[in-house]
This record gives structure tokens, C-alpha cells and sequence, in this order.
């Protein structure tokens, strides 16, 4: 019965060291290796400043996508958008804490809105196109 428990948690610690650990580094998720340590040594592993993390989290565009919240300081949306020469490229747009008439509310603010930002001249796949959409 005891070797039976030991090989069920063999089998647990295995699977639960696969998703903590990445095959390459011994740290774990958020973690980098310290320089000049030796691997399991108290110290090894320190936690990875905010911009090498938001680096790695960043993946590059592949596909076009559906408008999601931004990242980007200031800004509210962000989409994967198709260009004019066929390259796929990231844009973010939209000032934070302003509402969008969208289809149907205020039509005064809505024509100002357009006529400031030239609406009218908006190149395809630019954050311009993207903000005289969502009005």
C-alpha cells in the first residue's frame, strides 16, 4: 500500500514539475537564473524585471485579430491589422476614459470627431482608421 501512494506521487510531482519548470531553466514561470550561482543554490533564481517580462510576453502579429484592451500606456484598444502593402502589423488607439458614440448617440460629437481626425482620408490598417471606425 505505501509503495502504491509513492508511485501515485511520483507520477503527481512529475507532471506538476513539467508546468512549474521550463525544460531549459530551472527557475520557475516570472524567474531568471542569477549570474555566477551554481543550479539548486539558495539564491540561483531571481525575478525578472517588468520590461524583460513584457518583452517576452509581446508575441508578434500573425494573423488579424478582433479589437482587445490595450497595454500601451494612454491607449484603449489594440488589433492586429492588415496594411495596405500585406504585412500584418499591431496598432493601439483610442484615449483612455473617453466614450465612443458608435453607431447611433450624440451625431454633433460624432461629426466633430471625424472632421478633427480626417476621417474622410484614414489610410487602411492605420490606428486612425481603426478610432473614425469605432465612432
Amino acid at each position: 500500500m505505501n509503495n502504491m501512494k509513492n508511485t501515485k506521487f511520483n507520477k503527481l510531482y512529475e507532471k506538476l514539475s513539467e508546468h512549474i519548470f521550463e525544460k531549459d531553466s530551472p527557475c520557475w514561470d516570472g524567474y531568471e537564473r542569477t549570474p555566477n550561482t551554481k543550479e539548486g543554490e539558495k539564491g540561483s533564481c531571481r525575478k525578472k524585471n517588468k520590461k524583460k517580462q513584457l518583452e517576452e510576453n509581446t508575441s508578434k502579429c500573425t494573423k488579424v485579430t478582433k479589437k482587445s484592451s490595450s497595454d500601451r500606456k494612454g491607449k484603449k484598444w489594440t488589433k492586429c491589422a492588415k496594411q495596405p502593402d500585406g504585412s500584418i502589423k499591431r496598432i493601439h488607439w483610442g484615449q483612455k476614459g473617453v466614450k465612443v458614440t458608435g453607431k447611433s448617440g450624440n451625431t454633433k460629437r460624432k461629426k466633430s470627431f471625424r472632421a478633427r481626425h480626417n476621417c474622410k482620408n484614414a489610410k487602411k490598417g492605420s490606428p486612425q482608421e481603426a478610432a473614425c471606425k469605432d465612432w
